[in-house]
């Protein structure tokens, strides 16, 4: 992440870049409930935003970090519905139906 500089639109005197903000870092500790909070830095970097889910993996030894997506949400679905058929004979049910 590169450090941007403040400057000034020359015509109305505002800011158009953001500035680094004193103090600011890339590193957070974990809290004694196990939560980390991601410096805002990063987090616009990413394009994270409130709300947004995360998923945490391991991946050779390092923590990796990554948002839900749609596509992730809707497989997290898959097979909720197991069983939902189980002694279903959909040749008898056929059967019934054109019976007169």
């Amino acid at each position: 992440m590169g450090d941007k500089v403040k400057a000034k639109d020359s015509s109305s005197g505002v800011s158009t870049e953001r500035a680094t903000r004193k103090g600011r870092t890339n590193s957070s500790r974990l809290s004694s409930k196990h939560q980390v909070t991601i410096p805002v830095d990063v987090l616009r970097e990413v394009g994270l935003k409130v709300g947004d889910e995360l998923v945490f993996k391991v991946e050779g030894g390092a923590v990796v970090i990554q948002p839900i997506t749609d596509a992730q949400k809707i497989l997290s679905l898959a097979g909720f519905l197991g069983g939902l058929y189980d002694g279903y004979d959909h040749e008898a049910e056929m059967a019934e139906a054109w019976e007169d």
